[in-house]
């Protein structure tokens, strides 16, 4: 695949509890010289981020109870609200992982609902159900619950861990393209993201997008 082609599927970020403001600026003015979807980068950075990608199409991603999805719901809101106010284009919500894991998909699919409703127009919602800790099982049916709430699109993976193709393989089986997949986490090559994208992801979200993108034509 062609660097500019390949490039146009990503989006990436910068994201962490040493990434000083130096850093986000350095960072954003290196990723204006590709054609990535969208970046991300922590709440208090949203407002910079904002002013440094002004005027590139460039959508900026706000972080919504990232990356354990342990916040309370009125907090997630409270977020939700901040990335309306500071002009972010999108929101990558971690779910509520530990209802997931319980069987509470009643309280999952309250908590989407009321995203959603925060969102409005505002914002386009990606959410992210955390496949790495989940059964087949549950990424099916916590999918089919997402899709119940109004979204249609799904980031595989948040903070430390893997994206295993043959995740892609059983969304695009079960969901034909009802779900736009955006496929996450220890995305490092070339090789890694193409496989991804031939199996069915719509886009990729790597942190080292210029790895993946050293072996491309």
């Amino acid at each position: 695949m062609r660097e500019q082609a390949l490039a146009q599927t990503i989006k990436t970020g910068i994201q962490g509890t040493d990434v000083t403001e130096n850093d986000v600026r350095r960072a954003i003015e290196r990723a204006k010289q590709y054609p990535f979807i969208a970046y991300a980068v922590d709440t208090p950075y949203l407002e910079l981020a904002k002013e440094l990608f002004e005027g590139t199409g460039v959508l900026l991603t706000a972080p919504v109870s990232y990356p354990l999805g342990g916040m309370t719901l009125e907090t997630r809101l409270d977020q939700i609200a901040f990335a309306i106010k500071v002009g972010a284009d999108e929101i990558n919500p971690s779910l509520n992982f530990n209802a997931i894991k319980s069987g509470d998909f009643s309280t999952v699919l309250n908590e989407i609902k009321r995203m959603v409703e925060a969102a409005g127009d505002d914002l386009d919602v990606i959410v992210i159900p955390q496949f790495y800790i989940l059964t087949n099982e549950e990424k099916l049916k916590v999918c089919h619950v997402i899709l119940e709430g109004e979204v249609n699109a799904i980031k595989t993976n948040g903070h430390g861990s893997l994206c295993r193709p043959e995740d892609i393989t059983l969304l695009r089986r079960e969901f034909g393209n009802d779900l736009s997949i955006e496929a996450s986490g220890g995305i490092r090559t070339t090789a890694q993201a193409v496989e991804l994208l031939e199996l069915g992801a719509n886009f990729i979200h790597t942190s080292t997008p210029y790895s993946v993108l050293e072996d491309a034509e």
